[in-house]
């Protein structure tokens, strides 16, 4: 199972959205497809719900992490990982944003 977070799967959507390689600006139908992805697959991937405190632990990760170039979004990925000690592995384009944190257990990062 592949734990997602719900922000991710928005990111996801808006990076595909406004890239003109991939989606044309008057249509959203390919960038779509992400929601589709996980919503068809929920035997493969299980959807992490942001919140109970997912804005405020981010935000002081961001602080705590000032000279990093990580985005909201990869910290708010830091606290589920880090809250959930089952999840060894994380999947990410962001390896060097992810390879800079250090997480509250160990947890291999895995680029494509």
């Amino acid at each position: 199972m592949i734990a997602v977070p719900d922000i991710v799967v928005g990111e996801a959507f808006t990076k595909l959205r406004y890239d003109r390689r991939v989606s044309p600006r008057k249509h959203a139908n390919i960038a779509l497809t992400v929601f589709r992805l996980v919503d068809d697959n929920a035997g493969l991937f299980e959807l992490r719900p942001t919140g109970g405190g997912t804005y405020r632990k981010a935000r002081d990760i961001l602080a705590q992490y000032a000279d990093q170039s990580f985005s909201y979004v990869d910290a708010v990925v830091f606290t589920l990982v880090d809250a959930d000690p089952a999840i060894r592995q994380v999947l990410t384009v962001d390896g060097r944003d992810f390879s800079a944190y250090r997480f509250a257990h160990g947890v291999e990062v895995i680029l494509p």
